[in-house]
């Protein structure tokens, strides 16, 4: 047992590690050699390929791990995540329709606090072109995958025992790495950083029981951060520090009715841990 928690203790650490080293080290890269690597890449923002990298550092920490853990078999082990169970597809109408109820209060929601929502000018296929590109774009999305919800949120619940926390901590943790972002000008975001970290741990929450209700589904997870994050982008609201205060308070609403649904219903619902969920 005790050597058992030992080489759980140094996945963590290997985690952390190439993580925040591959994301800041490329990010100080850019900041260090800006005038050289300026008329190649262009701006420092998301959208730069060593930004994009960067924000990738924790899919690519996540897969070393699993394959230092076992090899390429748990690398597909891992993979094998993104397909859902058939009891599973459920889900999906379900968080359709709460993705659809979020848009639907942040925008309606801006307009009763008098926040300024934008002049929306896009047609439908317009709407559905930028919700497929945000897919790409939205560096969340796979970049978190395999990395803070397919390792990270499974370690600790396995040291934890506890959705809440592991989701809080998972969150935090996830806020902290983009940290950059909120220190570098040409970033140009108009959140406010705090407010960021607070929404992605409560998030962050939500998505742990999902997580564990679906056995460890990775697939949901992208699906649902993508749905969440095109609403701006789809010209319903502005992400600003007043619409970030309505989705902090959205996801904590959301993670609680999840929480005494499951409780309710009495569904299935197991903690899955690192790593023995991806064998499941």
């Amino acid at each position: 047992m005790k050597s058992r928690n030992k080489k759980s203790d140094n996945s963590l650490l290997l985690y952390l590690s190439l993580t925040f080293g591959i994301c800041w080290g490329l990010i100080a890269v850019l900041v260090v050699f800006y005038d050289t690597l300026h008329p190649i890449l262009g701006d420092m923002t998301i959208f730069n390929p060593i930004v994009m990298a960067a924000l990738y550092a924790p899919t690519a920490a996540g897969l070393i791990v699993y394959f230092a853990e076992g090899g390429i078999g748990a690398v597909k082990h891992l993979l094998m995540k993104l397909i859902p169970r058939k009891q599973d597809l459920i889900w999906f109408p379900v968080i359709f329709a709460m993705a659809v109820l979020f848009v639907t209060c942040m925008h309606f929601g801006s307009m009763a606090f008098g926040i300024p929502v934008p002049d929306r000018t896009f047609t439908l296929p317009q709407m559905l072109y930028q919700a497929f590109i945000n897919l790409f774009e939205e560096t969340g999305l796979i970049g978190g995958a395999f990395g803070w919800f397919g390792y990270l949120l499974p370690y600790l619940q396995q040291k934890s025992h506890s959705t809440i926390k592991s989701g809080l901590l998972t969150g935090f943790l996830f806020g902290l790495l983009v940290l950059p972002g909120y220190v570098v000008d040409s970033f140009q975001t108009a959140t406010l950083y705090p407010f960021y970290v607070a929404q992605l741990m409560v998030f962050s929450v939500f998505i742990a029981y999902l997580f564990n209700v679906t056995k460890g589904n990775l697939l949901l997870y992208i699906f649902t951060f993508w749905l969440v994050a095109c609403g701006s982008r789809l010209q319903f609201y502005y992400f600003i520090p007043q619409v970030q205060i309505m989705q902090i308070a959205f996801f904590l609403l959301a993670a609680a009715v999840l929480h005494f649904v499951l409780k309710i219903k009495n569904m299935e619902y197991h903690l899955q841990v690192y790593p023995d969920y991806i064998y499941e």
